[in-house]
C-alpha cells in the first residue's frame, strides 16, 4: 500500500510540474506561453517552445459564461503547427500564430539552440556544425506537442529560410516524413546566393577547409537593406529585438559553412518524402548596397529560382507558389502578397489534410 501510495504521489507531482513548466512568454506577452527544451546527449542543447493556445469554442464561451457552451458548439484543432525559424532570427511573427489560431490551427514554435530565448551567456549566435544538432530538440517539442494535442492529432512542419532547410532534412531522417501531415517551406534556403563560381568551386572548398578549421571566421553582411524592409521605424511593418535579429546578419564561420553545404548536398541530390510539400518562394530576388523601392517587393537574402528548381524534387507531392511581391520572409510581406500568402497556405493546408484524414 505504502508503495502505491508513493507511485502515485510521484504521478501527481509530475502531472502538476509539467503544467507548471508552462511560462508566460516575455518577449510576445499574454496569451504566448514558452517552455525550456533541454535534448541531446553530449552536448546538450537548449531550446525554448513558444505556443499560442488554442481556445475552443466551449472554452471561449465558458469563460465568458455565456449559454453557448452548453449548447454543443466545439472547437476542434485541425492540426498542430511547428514552426521553425531561419538564421539570425527567432519566433516573433505574432500575426502569423493569430492567423493560424483563427483558421483553426493550434500553433507552436521553437526558438532552436544558440538563437533568440534559447541563447545562454557564451554561446555563439547562431553557430552551427551540423543540421542534425537540432533534431533532438526538434524530436523533444514533437513529444510535447503530441502530449498536448493527442498522438492522433495531424502534425504540420512549418520552415522559413534555414528553417526550411531544417524541416526538409529532419523530415527526411524521421522516415521521409512518415507522421507528418504536410510540410509548408517558407522561402527555404536549399543554396547559397552566389555567383556559380563562388557556389560550386569556393564554397566546397571552404566546406572541406571547415572539417579541420571550423572555428575560421568570415566577416559578416553589413546590408541592412532586407531589414529596413521589414522595421516599422523604417519601411517595414514590423518590430522586433535586433539583438536577436542582428540588422545585417551574424559572422559565421567555416564550421557553419560546412554544415550548410552538407545539408544543401543532400537537398540538391533529391529527397523523398512522402509528406505534401508546400514551397513558396517570391515572384523576384533583389540585392543592391543602394536602398531600393525593390526590397519592399522582392526577396532581398535568396534566388528564387534555386528554391523553385531546388524544391521540386523534395518529393512526389510538391506544390510550388510564387507569391508576387513576397518579401523573403513572406508572411512579413506587404499586403496583398501578405494575404496571398495565408490563403496560399490555408488553401494547401486543407487540400492536405482532407487527404490526410
Amino acid at each position: 500500500m505504502k508503495f502505491w501510495c508513493t507511485v502515485i504521489f510521484i504521478f501527481v507531482v509530475a502531472l502538476f510540474a509539467e503544467e507548471r513548466e508552462w511560462l508566460s512568454d516575455a518577449l510576445l506577452g499574454e496569451p504566448f506561453t514558452v517552455r525550456s527544451l533541454d535534448a541531446g546527449v553530449a552536448p546538450r542543447y537548449h531550446a525554448t517552445l513558444v505556443h499560442y493556445p488554442f481556445v475552443s469554442v466551449n472554452q471561449a464561451a465558458s469563460a465568458a459564461g455565456s449559454d453557448s457552451a452548453s449548447a454543443g458548439e466545439s472547437r476542434v484543432s485541425k492540426a498542430s503547427i511547428l514552426y521553425i525559424h531561419g538564421f539570425n532570427d527567432y519566433f516573433f511573427q505574432r500575426e502569423l500564430a493569430q492567423k493560424m489560431d483563427s483558421a483553426g490551427y493550434s500553433f507552436y514554435a521553437i526558438d532552436l539552440h544558440k538563437y533568440g530565448r534559447s541563447r545562454r551567456e557564451g554561446e555563439t549566435l547562431g553557430e552551427l556544425r551540423d543540421i542534425s544538432e537540432y533534431y533532438p530538440e526538434l524530436d523533444s517539442a514533437v513529444a510535447v506537442i503530441r502530449r498536448a494535442e493527442g498522438d492522433s492529432a495531424a502534425l504540420v512542419l512549418m520552415g522559413h529560410s534555414t528553417g526550411g532547410l531544417i524541416a526538409s532534412l529532419y523530415a527526411a531522417d524521421r522516415r521521409n516524413g512518415a507522421g507528418i501531415a504536410a510540410i509548408v517551406l517558407n522561402s527555404p534556403f536549399f543554396e547559397m546566393n552566389y555567383i556559380w563560381p563562388v557556389r560550386r568551386l569556393a564554397v566546397p572548398l571552404l566546406s572541406a577547409i571547415g572539417s579541420r578549421f571550423p572555428n575560421v571566421g568570415i566577416p559578416r553582411g553589413k546590408n541592412i537593406n532586407y531589414d529596413r524592409s521589414l522595421l516599422r521605424n523604417y519601411d517595414g511593418e514590423w518590430m522586433y529585438d535586433t539583438l536577436l535579429k542582428v540588422p545585417g546578419s551574424l559572422p559565421v564561420d567555416l564550421g557553419w559553412i560546412r554544415a550548410i553545404h552538407q545539408g544543401h548536398e543532400r537537398i540538391q541530390q533529391g529527397l523523398h518524402l512522402v509528406s505534401p510539400v508546400l514551397v513558396m518562394h517570391s515572384g523576384c530576388s533583389f540585392q543592391d548596397d543602394d536602398w531600393s523601392e525593390e526590397y519592399t517587393r522582392c526577396d532581398a537574402v535568396l534566388d528564387v529560382d534555386h528554391i523553385r528548381e531546388y524544391g521540386a524534387h523534395l518529393g512526389e507531392n510538391v506544390r510550388l507558389e510564387r507569391i508576387e511581391g513576397g518579401l523573403h520572409d513572406l508572411v512579413l510581406s506587404h499586403e496583398p502578397a501578405r494575404d496571398n500568402v495565408y490563403k496560399t497556405m490555408f488553401d494547401f493546408l486543407d487540400d492536405s489534410l482532407t487527404t490526410h484524414h
